[in-house]
């Protein structure tokens, strides 16, 4: 079978969870898939930043820079590189105004129709025509959870069995690399990492305001915060001088080279993630799979990937928050027993199993 894969709207380092769930799929397919003959469409940076992909008979195709641009640039230029394929599979959430047949495409989540402010006007506006368009025509939409699926089914009016749930791939057990780098920005102190871009929905003010409280039992923990900057950047700035202005138990780091956080992330004490709105929250996998203890916001798809394997609580309960991260950070054995709980619930998102799900679905279309 010949599978095309769009992936020209992604611009390493922009789009955030969506690169690393696109990528790794198509990387567990290549490994446990070879009857499968994929061509990529996408621009040259992404082969750059992933270049297992292009050593794979992948192809470049389409412009960079300004994304209206690019967007009558897809509908002009993939259907040239994929009118030879036996399916095309488009992960960027929509499908371009001219797309080849059969087409599955997947939706990561439909912010853009429950959080309209997160994005510019031109940009929801933009979103909100085509999301239902692509509902309509696609042959087989695919989300990374239940609970997206449910929403394009409900918001969409998709009909259940055209909707395929296929979870992400877990990529290589992150390991506590990077000593030297981790040493100088941690010491020997206890760690609480969040690692997510600055957006609003990601919830960083509640973090900030709990770890306030934290820091008067445990002054010797350390809130170190990842990701590149987003909506919410001046704001989660602002909230972090507010209550630190010192620097003496929070660090914001930015977005860091991907060795550097996958060693934070087995290195750490505690993964907290406060996200009110996820389509996944790939970075609480990772850390389960790390064996790092997981406490999640009780919101969207959360409950659903950490299930009994972590602690899930309200979003908007900082002092919660603050007791039980102290609780965690007090108790050694309890952070084991999540800890291997997390590992165990991992394994449910293996690559081999992740890429029969996806290379079912593409049969199942084709047939």
């Amino acid at each position: 079978m010949r599978v095309a894969i769009n992936l020209s709207f992604l611009l390493p380092g922009v789009v955030g969870g969506s690169e690393e769930y696109s990528v790794r799929l198509l990387r567990a397919v290549l490994e446990h898939h070879p009857d499968i003959d994929l061509e990529v469409v996408a621009h040259d940076a992404l082969f750059e930043g992933h270049p297992a992909l292009a050593a794979n008979g992948s192809r470049v195709a389409g412009p960079v820079g300004f994304r209206p641009y690019r967007v009558v640039a897809e509908s002009v230029l993939v259907p040239r590189f994929t009118r030879a394929a036996d399916l095309t599979h488009h992960f960027g959430g929509r499908l371009p105004a001219r797309a080849t047949s059969p087409s599955v495409v997947t939706i990561h989540d439909i912010q853009p129709l429950d959080l309209p402010q997160n994005f510019s006007s031109t940009k929801a506006a933009f979103l909100r025509r085509s999301l239902p368009k692509t509902a309509r025509r696609a042959d087989l939409i695919c989300t990374p959870t239940r609970w997206v699926a449910e929403r394009v089914v409900e918001r969409l009016g998709v009909p259940d069995d055209r909707v395929r749930v296929i979870g992400p791939a877990v990529g290589r057990r992150p390991v506590a690399s990077e000593r030297d780098a981790i040493a100088s920005i941690v010491g020997d102190r206890p760690v609480v990492l969040f690692p997510a871009i600055t957006h609003p929905h990601k919830n960083h003010r509640l973090l900030i305001d709990a770890m306030a409280r934290v820091h008067r039992d445990r002054p010797d923990a350390l809130l170190v915060l990842t990701g590149g900057a987003g909506l919410a950047a001046a704001d989660v700035a602002a909230d972090i001088d507010r209550v630190d202005p010192d620097g003496a138990f929070i660090r914001h780091l930015g977005r860091i080279e991907e060795n550097l956080l996958m060693g934070l992330l087995a290195d750490a004490d505690v993964v907290a993630y406060p996200s009110t709105y996820e389509g996944f929250g790939l970075p609480v996998l990772e850390a389960m799979q790390a064996g790092t203890p997981v406490l999640a916001a009780d919101a969207a798809c959360l409950p659903e990937v950490v299930g009994d394997a972590g602690l899930l609580l309200p979003a908007d309960d900082a002092e919660r928050w603050a007791i039980e991260i102290i609780t965690l950070l007090d108790d050694a054995d309890r952070r084991a027993r999540l800890a291997a709980a997390g590992s165990v619930r991992a394994t449910e998102w293996a690559g081999e199993e992740a890429s029969d799900r996806l290379v079912d679905a593409w049969r199942d279309v084709v047939s």
